[in-house]
């Protein structure tokens, strides 16, 4: 049998896995292949910052429009955390954009802070610093450990809900009642 590759779905942490930092987390997959799978924590809110301050950060001079916007940054993984990564809905696009699935693209640039600044950029758009990374065959086992079960790409859980509450969310929208099973999981 052929393995599916999850790449454009979201796969969320079960109770029963204690890592430290996937805890409760909830991930947006960007690659998925035999070589291994890249992803996007949904659900690390760290800071919100106005426009003005973030430009300043960034260097980026000539915007005018908008200063008061505020931006919400999260940590996307334990890799790469001085990167940013730029999750967004298909109305954008750049030379730095990437098709992930047919609604959701991935942009790496401070151009796109300035376009949604100045309105030409995404309608919807969720920001990480860093982001989550597995070896060929890493996140397979870890699915058949049952650290991790998979949703389809749902769009409110990327950019709608509230990060606090998108881990319970995304649970709840598997149709499993967790409260009801074993932390003791078993493979058949």
């Amino acid at each position: 049998m052929k393995y599916r590759y999850l790449k454009g779905n979201i796969i969320c942490a079960l109770p029963q896995l204690n890592d430290i930092f996937f805890s409760k987390s909830i991930i947006y997959l960007t690659h998925h292949n035999k070589d291994g799978a890249v992803g996007i924590v949904l659900n690390y809110k760290i800071m919100t910052i106005k426009a003005a301050e973030l430009f300043k950060k960034l260097n980026i001079g000539n915007v005018s429009k908008n200063l008061e916007t505020e931006f919400l940054f999260h940590v996307g993984g334990p890799l790469n955390q001085n990167n940013g990564f730029i999750l967004h809905s298909k109305d954008y696009e750049s030379k730095n954009t990437m098709k992930v699935s047919k609604q959701v693209r991935l942009t790496c640039s401070t151009e796109i802070i300035s376009d949604i600044a100045q309105n030409k950029g995404p309608k919807q758009f969720f920001i990480s610093l860093g982001y989550s990374g597995w070896g060929p065959g890493q996140l397979e086992n870890e699915i058949k450990q049952n650290s991790w079960i998979n949703l389809n790409e749902e769009l409110d859980l990327l950019f709608e809900i509230d990060p606090e509450k998108k881990w319970k969310n995304a649970l709840q929208k598997t149709g499993i009642d967790f409260s009801k099973l074993t932390n003791f999981f078993g493979n058949a």
